[in-house]
């Protein structure tokens, strides 16, 4: 079991699984590219977790067949939605098409991290 896996049970055709993550040991912030470790995988959702230093950006990108759930847990970011922007601040959730065009950035001075869900229509 990793270390940051603290309940997990095996998947068996037709059973429930349950795994907990411990945020804080797989928050990672490193210096030459923004981190984005999967945390978990489903039959039709993922979710991962971004993580930007202050100037790190990812590239515009769309998940065609996706609606996708952006829960911001520390530091703000601006992202790029279909044009627009968007600030993304802890204690908010925003909902979004994965058609829309994205691209999130951190003009800030501290580290953000978010949790991005995405699941398949």
């Amino acid at each position: 079991m990793c270390p940051q896996e603290r309940d997990s049970k095996l998947s068996v055709e037709g059973e429930k699984v349950m795994k907990r993550v411990v945020i804080e040991e797989v928050e990672k912030h490193e210096d030459e590219k923004y981190v984005r470790p999967v945390l978990f995988k489903g039959e039709r959702a993922t979710t991962l977790l971004l993580c930007l230093k202050p100037g790190q950006a990812v590239p515009s990108h769309r998940h065609e067949g996706f609606e996708i759930v952006l829960q911001p847990l520390s530091g703000e970011a601006e992202a790029v939605l279909d044009g627009e922007p968007v600030t993304l601040r802890a204690g908010e959730v925003v909902f979004v098409d994965g058609a829309n065009d994205f691209a999130p950035v951190n003009r800030g001075g501290e580290n953000f991290s978010m949790l991005i869900t995405l699941v398949r229509r």
